[in-house]
Parts: structure tokens; sequence; C-alpha cells
């Protein structure tokens, strides 16, 4: 069986590292979730990074800017680290290179934070059955973005 495949542990241990708005955005999706455990939050990549090395979680919720870093380079840390890990992306803009590399790393989900909580928190369900769900506006716009640079396939 593989991991996408896998059913729901009764417990998903759950990193949240984000900037405030979006980590009170996730908090209140993850509030949606009664298998979803809160298990450590942060707004700094570095701490972020230690939590991945000391700690095992589930899924790790991600903003794009971090005080000292960038969510990009947490989750490629925490896939090194956490075989099963299932990663998302909390995303107030449509940004193309970190769509794409967020794509290169292999996250499991590129959500926009202005979407409802009810989409999210759907969104993460859905991501933690094994599917990979990319927010449907955030990618049209990065496409048409890079179309329009010129940038070759």
């Amino acid at each position: 069986m593989n991991h996408a495949e896998a059913p729901l542990p009764d417990r998903v241990r759950t990193l949240v590292a984000a900037p405030d708005p979006e980590r009170l955005l996730c908090r209140s999706v993850l509030e949606r979730l009664p298998q979803v455990t809160v298990i450590a939050e942060t707004d700094n990549s570095r701490v972020a990074l230690e939590y991945v090395r000391r700690l095992r979680f589930d899924l790790a919720l991600l903003g794009i800017s971090l005080a000292q870093g960038d969510g990009l380079t947490v989750a490629r840390q925490a896939f090194r680290a956490l075989p099963g890990i299932r990663v998302a992306i909390i995303s107030a803009v449509d940004d193309p290179p970190c769509l794409l590399e967020a794509l290169r790393i292999g996250v499991h989900g590129y959500l926009s934070a202005a979407a409802s909580i009810d989409d999210l928190a759907d969104a993460v369900q859905r991501i933690l059955l094994g599917e990979t769900i990319f927010d449907t506006t955030i990618s049209t716009r990065a496409l048409q973005r890079l179309a329009a640079s010129g940038c070759e396939w």
C-alpha cells in the first residue's frame, strides 16, 4: 500500500509555520478537522527547521514568507527528514517562481489564503487522503504570467 492510499491516522501531528495572518487562518482551518493536532507553530523558518529535526509530523502547513527564511526551505527539509509527511503551502500571492519550486519540491498542496475556511479545510482533508491540490486561481494566474513572460517550457 503506498502512502497515497493509506487511511488517515487517528491523530494527524501538524506543524504550522506561517506569518501571523496565515497562521491564524491555518488554526481556524485545522479546528474543523478533529483528527488534526497542532504540535508546533511558528513564523520563523529556523525554528520550523529545528522542529522538523526534533519532532515527528504527519502534516506541515507552511507560508511562503517566514522570518529568517521561507516555507519552501522548510518543505525541502521536511521531505528529507520525515518520510510520508504531507506538505501544503498557504499563500496570499500568485508567485510563479514559488509555485514552480513548490511543484519541483513535491508539495501536496498550494492553497490560497483568500479561500474560505470551509474550502481550505476540505482541501487539507483531501491532501491528507492522498490527493494533490493546487488552487486553480493561483495556478492559472501563475501560468498566464509565465506564458506572458516568454518563459520557455
